[in-house]
């Protein structure tokens, strides 16, 4: 392997600490490839999220080497603690890769000492690895906006059918280009029984999806069951999302 810059050392640091969210690159064709397998998320804030996007560019070489499907990075503009507050992913065919991933991380002293070095330009808030329940299906993106939300579902199959009914309700409706992904957190610390993710393509569009749900009786009536069968939200936080990497 060629002698890494300390960009590309960074890269590989990022990546081996993820593991592993939501998704997009140019060619817009529906992927069923994040429909399955397992999403790792390390969980940060950043001096300047910009630079830090850039930096995880340089060295697409080494996601293909570890296997991974898309790789990007998402800052919190609503909803978050502090600024800077950021969520990189990556997706990985299966959760046995994700730990083979997990695996190679806490063998590797270079490693360590890299996380060490990066230390100053980010603070670490904890690493998540989720399985794919229902994934992404729609078209892939260089950038593109998401609401994550964190909940413990009365009825978790009730629940899952209730979103994929919402879904289905909004592609009936003119709204094709949204997605609502459902993920199961495994060994991600205190963490509800379900994530949620709607996928759209701009801020603006994600918001156009929840104004309609106060003014059409077809987006009440479907999001009524989404509501029925859980209680309040853990968690809600709105994306700006960009990718960094993409094999497909």
């Amino acid at each position: 392997m060629k002698k890494l810059s300390s960009l590309g050392r960074s890269l590989v640091v990022t990546v081996l600490t993820v593991v592993c969210s939501p998704l997009l690159a140019d060619h817009h064709t529906s992927n069923e490839a994040l429909g399955t397998g397992a999403v790792g998320i390390i969980n940060l804030v950043a001096q300047d999220p910009s630079s830090y996007v850039a930096s995880q560019k340089l060295n697409g070489e080494i996601f293909e080497q570890l296997g991974v499907t898309i790789a990007g990075a998402c800052t919190a503009v609503s909803g978050n603690q502090v600024p800077g507050e950021m969520q990189f992913f990556s997706f990985v065919p299966s959760v046995a890769d994700a730990m083979q991933v997990w695996d190679t991380m806490i063998g590797s002293a270079s490693i360590r000492q890299l996380q060490e070095e990066l230390s100053a330009n980010r603070t670490l808030a904890g690493n998540e690895t989720w399985q794919i329940i229902d994934g992404y299906g729609g078209e892939i993106r260089d950038t593109w906006a998401t609401r994550l939300v964190e909940v413990n579902p009365t009825d978790v199959q009730q629940y899952i059918a209730a979103i994929k009914n919402l879904e289905s309700a909004y592609h009936e409706n003119g709204y094709d280009d949204i997605e609502f992904d459902v993920y199961q957190p495994i060994g991600s610390g205190s963490q509800p029984l379900l994530n949620v993710v709607a996928v759209a393509p701009t801020l603006y569009r994600l918001g156009e999806v929840f104004d309609v749900l106060n003014s059409e009786s077809w987006s009440e009536q479907a999001y009524a069951l989404v509501t029925a069968s859980r209680p309040a939200l853990v968690s809600d936080k709105i994306y700006k999302c960009e990718q960094v990497y993409s094999s497909i």
